[in-house]
């Protein structure tokens, strides 16, 4: 076994995700050049304290074999600090994750135009469908979108990127066979045709409270920028762009209605001096000077007038929508319906309301007064 993978995989493994403890006994050993001798001789000659060095020697390498192997079956790719396949941008943050595991097209983040698009788990429908829209819109420029794991901001970002085929990538706080795992497992399997999920953590690992705001500094870590599509007064949402803040990343949000809660602590980062986020011109304006060979302003808004004007040919545009969103058309028998009339059992709570939201998109479907929609006349 490498040496090197086996002292990164001990490390996270007895420090956990997020760890300075661990970054710097990392960075000494490989100051050092230590990083390729055995655990008990390298923590040795470092000079480690007796309290951490027992620590270390106290894993069972069962349990790091154990990873490997979960790694090997799953299709993950161990990818150390030290590799020259690691994200540069990722590895200059404060904290950077010693090691990170991959399944998955890994994108080059930094060379390419990567954002970020959050909301939370509690969303509301505008928050919804501006996350979904957002995301397919700088998607279909030939931008690459990362948000994370979790039901409302995240999922609908994810969805809209589906939507185009475009490439997504999940930042995950769960490690990546329990995701897969997920009652997102529909929209990770459809993910990782174009894209790859992430994350810092074993395979096997569920994600507990605090693994949510630590996961999230590799989100913006990740990224040019930030967009917070909604966000109350006190949300996780908030903390990816306080790292994105500290990182000297862009932070962009969408103003909402200062009355509502929804909104609050949305409109708070307006007010310390976050970018307003009107429309997706807004992102184009800022990164396509930068990226001018890889960001296509003109394909992000193709084809939408003649959407507009083929209300009765769409029938024939339906090749063009995800399968998903193909399923639920198809399964339209009443002209007005809701969300809990329709019966397709092979998509889940989620999928069902992303390809409501592309079909609404799309001009398939309207939305009417009592959480109901129509099919477009």
């Amino acid at each position: 076994m490498d040496n090197r993978i086996y002292n990164i995989l001990l490390l996270n493994s007895v420090f956990g995700a997020g760890s300075q403890r661990a970054v710097k006994i990392y960075a000494k050993l490989n100051e050092m050049r230590l990083l390729d001798l055995p655990i008990e001789k390298s923590v040795l000659k470092a000079g480690i304290d007796d309290t951490t060095r027992e620590r270390l020697l106290g894993v069972k390498k069962e349990r790091i074999d154990k990873v490997i192997s979960d790694c090997k079956r799953a299709d993950i790719r161990i990818l150390p600090i030290y590799d020259t396949g690691y994200p540069e941008c990722l590895r200059n943050i404060a904290v950077p994750p010693i090691v990170l595991f991959v399944k998955g097209e890994l994108p080059d983040f930094d060379n390419l135009p990567v954002f970020c698009i959050v909301g939370p788990r509690k969303i509301t429908d505008f928050g919804r469908k501006a996350a979904y829209s957002l995301a397919r819109r700088l998607s279909k420029a030939g931008m690459i979108i990362v948000s994370g794991s979790a039901e409302g901001g995240d999922f609908s970002a994810h969805s809209g990127v589906l939507s185009v085929s475009g490439k997504s990538v999940m930042v995950s706080a769960d490690g990546i066979i329990t995701q897969l795992n997920s009652k997102n497992h529909l929209l990770c399997k459809n993910l990782l045709k174009n894209g790859c999920i992430i994350s810092e953590c074993p395979p096997r690992e569920v994600a507990r409270k605090y693994s949510f705001p630590i996961r999230n500094r590799i989100m913006s870590g990740l990224s040019l920028g930030v967009a917070i599509v909604e966000a109350p007064e006190k949300s996780g949402t908030l903390i990816t762009a306080s790292h994105a803040a500290d990182q000297g990343k862009d932070v962009f949000v969408i103003p909402g209605n200062p009355t509502d809660n929804a909104y609050k602590g949305t409109n708070a980062l307006l007010r310390d001096g976050a970018m307003p986020l009107l429309e997706a011109s807004d992102i184009f304006l800022r990164y396509s000077e930068e990226f001018p060979e890889q960001i296509d302003i003109k394909k992000a808004y193709s084809g939408e007038d003649s959407k507009k004007l083929k209300k009765n040919s769409q029938k024939k545009l339906l090749s063009a929508l995800s399968k998903e969103a193909q399923l639920v058309y198809n399964n339209l028998n009443e002209h007005q319906f809701s969300a809990d009339d329709l019966y397709v059992p092979e998509l889940d709570a989620g999928s069902l309301i992303s390809a409501l939201t592309e079909l609404e998109i799309e001009h398939y479907i309207i939305s009417v007064p009592g959480g109901t929609y129509k099919i477009s006349d």
